[in-house]
């Protein structure tokens, strides 16, 4: 995620750069102007804030410090992350709080250097990532409210700990393969997303799993990929891997997310540049841009600013409301068939 820079707190509040400048260093502003500036600032991030000035603010004016919600996340990047990031930091904005965004160093598997970060100002936790159990429960130390957005397979250890939330996967991946069989006339399928490690993915997976069942359809256990070498998530070079050692073309490929569905693709492309414009492709979370060379794949649409939204009110609830039951939600997807 980019830092937040003085242009961006200027767009926020609908002010110039100029004056937001001025606000946060000290210049000549009414105290009203800077207040709510270096309160923006704060809230949205911004790395460069004078904490002399901060504290000023806080002093001489009556604004609640309600604190700080920590984001934990890890280095995947596509438009989703992005989309879902802009959606909780404007909810966190909006709640009066500030973001603290953390990606999680691979090596800190036991989480004793990232619950260093934790500082008696944060209030509350979101995981944007799945982590071991045993990170999981080094962070849960800290009693403070959690929400996980997905979750492993197995998700005991994490629901003990917070809220989870996830994104309506069975029903939609079901739809998407009865359309395939019933209106495209499908018959041969690959498989392709992290189903044993991901709550989320494995829905996904047990959707065209049920599909296909119903129509009677016999899956070559040769095209299915459900746990990437890593088990992280499919990189390119994983997904090209699994396409060159299929022995035969498939006349459909699902894939976990839009990300995976690119990769595939590109693949096939390059294995032969004939099969991939008749070869159906679908992907999650429709996020593809338009111009993408090839543009029928067919999706899922998720509404991502708004889970993100969602993700944070989860967690504030918690946090005003900690006596509050754990709860465990998913969130409507739409299938696009065309």
């Amino acid at each position: 995620m980019k830092r937040v820079t003085i242009k961006d707190i200027a767009d926020e509040m609908g002010l110039s750069r100029n004056t937001v400048t001025k606000a946060l260093n000290g210049a000549l502003v009414s105290k009203q102007t800077r207040q709510a500036v270096v309160q923006k600032a704060w809230q949205m991030g911004y790395t460069k804030l004078d904490e002399s000035l901060l504290e000023e603010v806080k002093s001489n004016s009556h604004w609640a410090n309600t604190g700080t919600i920590l984001v934990l996340f890890n280095n995947m990047q596509s438009t989703f992350w992005t989309r879902i990031l802009a959606g909780v930091r404007n909810a966190v904005n909006d709640e009066g709080y500030r973001m603290l965004f953390h990606v999680v160093d691979e090596n800190d598997k036991d989480g004793e250097q990232t619950i260093k970060l934790i500082s008696n100002d944060v209030k509350g936790i979101l995981f944007l990532s799945i982590f071991s159990v045993k990170f999981v429960k080094m962070i849960g130390r800290t009693k403070l409210p959690i929400t996980f957005f997905n979750s492993p397979v197995n998700d005991r250890e994490y629901i003990k700990l917070g809220d989870i939330v996830n994104v309506e996967g069975f029903y939609a991946m079901n739809a998407l393969t009865q359309y395939l069989i019933t209106q495209k006339g499908c018959e041969k399928f690959a498989y392709i997303g992290f189903a044993e490690g991901s709550y989320m993915i494995q829905a996904r997976y047990f959707g065209f799993l049920n599909a296909c069942n119903q129509n009677q359809i016999e899956l070559d256990d040769r095209l299915q990929y459900t746990r990437p070498a890593n088990n992280s998530s499919f990189s390119y070079a994983m997904v090209e891997k699994a396409i060159n050692s299929m022995p035969y073309l498939p006349q459909a490929v699902l894939c976990e997310d839009d990300d995976v569905a690119q990769h595939v693709s590109l693949a096939v492309l390059q294995r032969d540049d004939k099969a991939v414009k008749k070869m159906i492709i679908t992907g999650f979370n429709n996020t593809l841009e338009p111009d993408f060379f090839k543009n029928d794949i067919l999706t899922i649409d998720v509404r991502i600013e708004e889970l993100g939204r969602r993700l944070v009110k989860s967690l504030v609830d918690k946090i005003k409301c900690p006596t509050m039951d754990i709860s465990s939600v998913t969130i409507a997807s739409y299938p696009r068939f065309s």
